[in-house]
């Protein structure tokens, strides 16, 4: 303590006056008195009067026993060491109330005949000291098992950790946490520790909902609020009832549940806080899982949004492309890799007047689209492919709104050139195929009813008598039959596959030119694709939109159960041969490392309508056989887990075979 007193030099007797000191003692942030060695009490600040009750000018009249029994014993050196504190003490009030305190005893310097005592009362002392034991505990043993409990990442785990470590810093208590159901305005039971646990009910109604919204404290001997929780708590006999509310962090008032404890003894001074504490951890777990459930929802949504946009532009035909606000490409699908002969992932943050060159109308409509202006066609136009190769193009651009803003611009080609052309002519070719299949079946049933009909006509005609009036319609009807038939023919006849122009043709040549067009898609598939021919290159005798046709359709199937393992190889072997009969033949090997055919399904995969791929027609490998049918061909089939390879033999051009259709 501070020594606030001094002697003047060769006197024994205090420089201050008594009516000094008053203002001294207020100095003191506690109950203090100044008596002399006598007991006397010569001065007492604001404390004291306010917790005696007495005024100062009544205090400073009395003995110090009168207002502290017994302290006079800590005067004059009786007790030692001489900053001395007795545990306890009773200090009267006005009212003859005995309050417990705790004082110590200060002298004030050698010669002085004055001692300082202070005063505090004694159960604000043990509550402070039991508070700072709880702050202790928390800070240092309790805080971060909740800071940890707010960061696991299941939320039930979490919220069962955070009412664990309530329980282990408050004894006989039992502890529950509620929490909201949705648009259910009850409460649900999530969690609970303790061995009166019973008290809990599974559920709150929102009657009793309102009563909780409040930290509260209820004691026993208390009415308390009317809910099933506080009756239940009376009646078993529990000595408190504390609760505190779980509010959500971005909006104090929307509230998400509650925390309750109970017990059998008297609740400890920081119940409430520490229900606080509890609360405010409970409701950043909660917090924290309903951003988590909202981010994987919006995250669902935006893959779902993202896949069904690749789908659509992987599966149609025309070549789209992207840009940003800098006017730099940010995707690309096949067909415009197909189209212009390059990968998306060497054009993205590309300039988008590095690939689509050729055309001063692009750049200005691209402008437009991402101010909000879309042009649907800018007409035909010319663009240039990767290897300098010039062709006609549709174009369209458009923007890309998101929510009313403008992300970017979307290109759309249309290929006008032979590329475009052969897939048409192949789409002509399914459906005549399964034209001609379906017309096929019709023919068969059909025909079989109308030869019934005319064999029973001609049977009425030869019974019937020449003057009989029926004979005319009968013979008329026969005509219709006749009729029929003939007009079934011509169907037939119409359904059937084209002809074909047969020419010369260098099959290096024919294959090399599908390979480059292959090149960017096989590229993103990371595809290897390599073309292995003999020295002498013969040539075949062929259509070659046919041929194409053939060696585009194992090529997409191939790359097509490759790209599901995310890389492979094709080789493709062209050799000279002789077919068994000794005639001179070209060999075209194809193979791939893909999962393989099951076998199954090998002597079924050339039938029109079969296929187990469940986007697929069943025609591509039936039209491929049809057209290897047509060229004097021939096309089989080796597989096995790991490869798959198709041999295709067709007649030299030497051989000057003339195949039909």
């Amino acid at each position: 303590m501070k020594n606030f007193f001094s002697r003047s030099r060769n006197t024994t007797q205090p420089l201050l006056k008594v009516e000094h000191l008053g203002n001294i003692l207020g100095t003191i942030d506690r109950a203090a008195l100044l008596v002399d060695d006598t007991g006397h009490v010569i001065a007492v600040n604001r404390q004291v009067a306010e917790l005696t009750a007495f005024t100062r000018a009544e205090l400073e009249a009395f003995h110090v026993d009168q207002i502290i029994p017994r302290a006079s014993h800590l005067l004059m050196g009786r007790v030692s060491p001489p900053h001395s504190t007795l545990p306890r003490l009773s200090l009267t009030t006005r009212s003859h109330q005995e309050i417990s305190v705790t004082i110590s005893v200060h002298p004030l310097g050698e010669g002085l005949p004055w001692h300082l005592i202070t005063l505090e009362r004694a159960l604000l002392r043990e509550k402070k000291k039991a508070s700072e034991k709880f702050t202790s505990r928390l800070l240092n043993r309790y805080l971060p098992d909740l800071i940890a409990a707010a960061q696991e990442t299941d939320p039930d785990t979490a919220l069962q950790n955070v009412l664990a470590t309530g329980y282990h810093l408050l004894s006989e208590c039992s502890l529950a946490l509620y929490i909201g159901q949705g648009n259910n305005p009850s409460m649900r039971l999530v969690a609970s520790r303790g061995e009166k646990v019973d008290l809990f009910p599974s559920e709150i109604v929102s009657s009793n909902i309102s009563l909780l919204m409040q930290p509260a404290l209820w004691q026993k001997g208390e009415r308390g609020a009317d809910t099933i929780v506080h009756e239940r708590a009376r009646q078993m006999g529990l000595a408190y009832l504390a609760s505190s509310p779980i509010v959500a962090e971005e909006e104090p008032r929307a509230w998400l549940g509650f925390i309750a404890a109970s017990g059998n003894t008297p609740p400890p001074d920081y119940i409430l806080p520490l229900l606080k504490i509890l609360s405010a951890f409970a409701g950043t777990i909660i917090h924290n899982n309903v951003l988590a459930a909202n981010l994987r929802k919006s995250l669902h949504e935006t893959n779902y949004q993202l896949n069904t946009w690749k789908n659509a532009s992987e599966n149609i035909h025309d070549g789209v492309i992207s840009v940003s606000h800098q006017i730099e490409i940010t995707s690309m699908n096949t067909a415009a890799e197909l189209v212009f002969g390059y990968a998306e992932k060497e054009v993205l943050g590309t300039s988008i007047g590095s690939v689509l060159i050729g055309s001063d109308r692009l750049l200005p409509a691209v402008e437009n689209a991402l101010l909000g202006t879309d042009t649907p066609n800018l007409g035909n136009i010319t663009l240039h492919r990767r290897n300098g190769e010039s062709f006609p193009v549709d174009l369209a651009v458009t923007p890309i709104i998101n929510n009313q803003d403008i992300t970017g611009a979307l290109i759309i080609v249309r290929d006008l050139s032979e590329h475009e052309q052969i897939r048409i002519r192949s789409q002509q070719l399914e459906q005549r195929a399964l034209l001609g299949e379906v017309t096929a079946v019709f023919a068969h049933e059909v025909r079989n009813p109308i030869n019934n009909i005319s064999l029973g006509l001609q049977l009425l005609e030869r019974q019937a008598e020449d003057e009989d009036p029926n004979k005319d319609r009968i013979q008329h009807m026969l005509e219709d039959c006749d009729r029929l038939t003939s007009l079934m023919d011509s169907v037939l006849t119409f359904s059937r596959t084209g002809t074909y122009a047969f020419a010369a043709l260098d099959v290096h040549d024919l294959l090399d030119r599908i390979i480059t067009r292959w090149r960017p898609r096989l590229a993103n598939a990371n595809i290897q694709c390599n073309l292995q021919t003999s020295a002498q290159r013969p040539e075949v005798l062929g259509d070659k939109r046919s041929l194409e046709q053939v060696f585009t359709n194992i090529i997409s199937n191939a790359v097509q159960v490759m790209s599901e393992q995310g890389n492979g190889t094709l080789n493709i072997k062209i050799s000279k041969d002789q077919s068994p009969s000794g005639k001179e033949i070209i060999q075209i090997d194809m193979a791939d490392n893909g999962p393989g055919i099951p076998l199954e399904h090998q002597t079924k995969i050339f039938d029109p309508f079969y296929t187990t791929n469940p986007n697929g027609t069943g025609l591509g490998l039936s039209i491929t056989k049809q057209i290897i049918t047509a060229h004097r061909g021939n096309i089989t089939l080796t597989s096995f887990p790991g490869a798959t390879v198709f041999h295709i033999q067709l007649p030299t051009a030497a051989s000057k075979e003339k195949a039909t259709p």
